[in-house]
């Protein structure tokens, strides 16, 4: 029987680690014509997604979260390039379907899938086999090309789709404290940017007897300290010496607590971010972007643009995060758009 859907579960996702037994439940209530895998490392999901596309599936669902969502659309462009049959600038040619399994899905949230999981899958399968035409958001993409410290001079392989890039500065080393936590979630947010503003202020306490003031000085001070580097932002040179931001998104990212890259969305444009700032300002500035409001200042730059591309400085190594999973030991990178990719409002 030909197949029109493909589940892919992350095993290794929030929801889903207890085990296979949600990917039995998933096959035996949806039936033949619905392929359900389960994948427990990065090396099996390229497998999965050439039995999709051998199947027929036109539409692919991530049930495990932003980071399930984005193994699936580069392992597909990869085995799709590799076949020749697309040159990664036309759109996706497959629908993509974010399931809200994982703890932030700003992807979903985007394209106002609001549902939970099962209940996505269920109105995507019986709405497909009806033959039910269901609009789409066409979502812009950003594409990372980078080189890797010990690669040939020059060469650029490493290549990544995605929404949104934290290269360096506060918002990489924000995703490490995040993914820390017992069970992160919106609010691990705020409890982030509060031991920030609070540790910087603990900086100026002569007192040295409780252990706890100084481990939130330390991640104060770990979080402020920015990226050594050289940036050109859209063809510009900045000047400085250390970014406490290096950002880009390709689509505005609502957390739920805070609000990031407002300009995205233009067409052909991306979100950029390049900007230095001191630890005080670092301090208290997340207020603005808690807000959904650029920070301001001089030497904070905030603008809708084409390409950033970060050289590090000093034997500094790169390891941007994108769309929540860390890519470690570049030292050079180019952000610019990538192709879109269409996702059904299942709603």
């Amino acid at each position: 029987m030909a197949a029109s859907i493909g589940i892919i579960t992350n095993l290794k996702s929030r929801r889903n680690r207890a085990g296979t037994g949600r990917v039995q439940r998933l096959s035996a209530a949806l039936g033949g014509d619905v392929l359900v895998r389960a994948t427990g490392s990065l090396g099996e999901i390229r497998g999965v997604v050439e039995e999709f596309i051998d199947a027929g599936c036109r539409y692919w669902v991530a049930d495990g979260g932003d980071g399930t969502l984005n193994c699936l659309v580069n392992e597909g462009a990869s085995v799709l390039e590799d076949r020749g049959v697309w040159d990664r600038r036309s759109p996706f040619p497959y629908f993509l379907v974010p399931a809200n399994g994982g703890t932030i899905d700003f992807v979903a949230r985007k394209a106002g899938i609001r549902s939970s999981s099962s209940r996505i899958i269920r109105i995507l399968v019986d709405g497909v086999r009806s033959g039910r035409a269901f609009t789409t958001a066409d979502l812009p993409t950003l594409e990372v090309v980078g080189h890797r410290v010990g690669d040939p001079e020059g060469s650029m392989g490493f290549r990544r789709l995605g929404f949104a890039t934290a290269v360096g500065g506060i918002g990489q080393k924000f995703f490490e404290k995040y993914y820390e936590a017992a069970n992160p979630n919106p609010w691990t947010i705020i409890q982030i940017a509060v031991k920030v503003g609070t540790g910087h202020l603990m900086s100026f306490v002569p007192y040295h007897g409780f252990p706890w003031m100084e481990r939130w000085k330390d991640h104060s001070r770990d979080m402020m300290s920015g990226t050594r580097a050289h940036v050109v932002a859209d063809g510009k040179v900045l000047p400085y010496e250390s970014y406490q931001g290096l950002h880009v998104g390709s689509v505005d990212v609502d957390f739920g607590t805070m609000k990031l890259f407002p300009f995205a969305g233009l067409p052909g444009k991306l979100h950029l971010v390049a900007g230095a700032l001191t630890p005080s300002e670092a301090s208290w500035k997340w207020i603005w972007l808690v807000a959904g409001r650029p920070i301001p200042g001089g030497t904070w730059h905030e603008f809708p643009g084409e390409s950033l591309e970060v050289r590090a400085r000093d034997g500094e190594v790169l390891d941007p995060v994108i769309d929540g999973e860390t890519f470690a030991g570049l030292d050079h990178l180019i952000v610019r758009p990538g192709p879109i990719v269409r996702v059904p409002l299942v709603k």
